[in-house]
């Protein structure tokens, strides 16, 4: 396998992928609605083309679920690799303890944004969602009375605990990513110095399927992928890069199944029955089987960690909260201006470009600016106030003297 350095490139740069397919999906939803409702009433290309897409097995490159799936996959891995690799309960207790304000930092300036364009009137997005007809969506954003009482509510409990998304349509997953991290620093913690743990990962998914917790799944498989890294090492090239191709091709394929579960025209409507009855988790099994192919596969690693797709990764994060606020308030406003002199799909496209440039370098500041001194000021208060101080050395040496 790659060495560290490599080995967090090209998850970043599976982050970083997946956090603009967010951003596509967005967008998407806001001005082609119908890809995602299949609502023939509502389409704005000829033949219908944006319905087909939605239905086609390539509509994984805009299936935000399936998206979200791979972030909670890839912080299974990401926040339990350091462990295994160290075998250090303090990694555990680390990690735990800085989790909450690395998280809470960026989210917290984002809903404070979100705001102020709220009270700046700057928000466009009802007016543009009735010529785009996707009132359904897009045109319910940030049209809720007392902006600053739920302001304050997301900002105290809404969005880190019960998921409250309605200054943020991407805040939805903070609370699950949340406790997602906690239940991998508690399992690996609960199970350090035990021999069993690949057997309790394996009761932990037969739980997830009886009781079809499908989201904490994607943590469970997550942590096991540090085994599919050492077991897959050993194995010759050829063989990796066949099996690390088909499981990104099917993992993709999963990806594509609609997350509104009306597969009237797809490739699933010709399924039997008891293969749909596992439907629920086909995100899941796709976003795990699609990291997995890049854990196994040093082409694949290569490819993923090109630079732009690292730079990606390094904003991504960032990305992910801000690209909402830029769509209700700059892309909205941009397509009003220009919606009566320009053919729809023409503007659509323009519109996406020019977001597209808004967004990358407003991502990069506000990662720069705010996401990162978050993760060193989170750091800083464990070390500070939080971190075991190690004994003083001459009550070291007595200890020593005694025994």
């Amino acid at each position: 396998m790659t060495k560290t350095a490599g080995k967090i490139s090209y998850l970043d740069g599976i982050r970083g992928v997946a956090a603009f397919l967010v951003f596509f999906h967005h967008f998407l939803l806001a001005f082609y609605g119908s890809y995602y409702t299949f609502d023939l009433h509502a389409t704005h290309i000829h033949n219908n083309l944006e319905v087909k897409y939605g239905q086609s097995i390539f509509s994984f490159l805009s299936n935000g679920n399936f998206c979200v799936c791979i972030f909670f996959v890839l912080s299974g891995f990401v926040l339990s690799t350091k462990y295994f690799r160290t075998n250090d309960f303090e990694v555990l207790v680390s990690g735990a303890m800085r989790r909450f304000l690395r998280l809470y930092i960026p989210v917290a300036f984002t809903l404070v944004l979100a705001f102020l364009l709220m009270k700046a009137k700057l928000y466009y997005n009802v007016q543009a969602a009735h010529f785009a007809m996707s009132d359904w969506w897009f045109g319910s954003m940030w049209t809720f009375p007392h902006p600053f009482h739920q302001l304050l509510h997301c900002l105290k409990v809404g969005t880190m605990f019960q998921g409250d998304n309605s200054m943020d349509t991407s805040l939805w997953t903070m609370s699950i990513e949340l406790t997602g991290s906690m239940f991998v620093f508690a399992f690996l913690a609960l199970t350090h110095g035990t021999r069993h743990k690949l057997g309790a990962l394996l009761v932990m998914l037969l739980y997830c399927k009886i009781t079809q917790q499908y989201t904490l799944a994607t943590f469970v498989l997550g942590i096991s992928l540090n085994y599919s890294q050492q077991y897959f090492a050993a194995h010759k090239k050829y063989v990796i890069t066949i099996l690390a191709s088909l499981l990104l091709v099917v993992g993709l394929l999963l990806g594509s199944y609609p997350t509104t579960e009306v597969i009237t025209d797809t490739i699933y409507g010709h399924l039997p029955h008891i293969v749909l009855r596992f439907a629920p988790m086909y995100h899941v099994i796709g976003a795990y089987f699609v990291v997995l192919a890049f854990v196994m596969s040093r082409s694949l690693q290569h490819i993923i960690s090109l630079r732009f797709f690292r730079f990606l990764g390094y904003i991504s994060f960032s990305l992910y909260l801000l690209h909402p606020l830029i769509l209700g308030s700059f892309s909205s406003y941009v397509y009003l201006k220009l919606h009566s002199s320009i053919g729809y799909n023409h503007l659509v496209l323009l519109v996406f470009v020019l977001t597209t440039l808004v967004t990358l370098p407003m991502s990069w500041l506000m990662t720069k600016y705010i996401d990162t001194p978050g993760m060193q000021f989170a750091k800083y208060v464990y070390e500070r106030w939080s971190k075991k101080k190690p004994a003083p050395q001459n009550e070291t040496n007595q200890m020593h003297d005694q025994h």
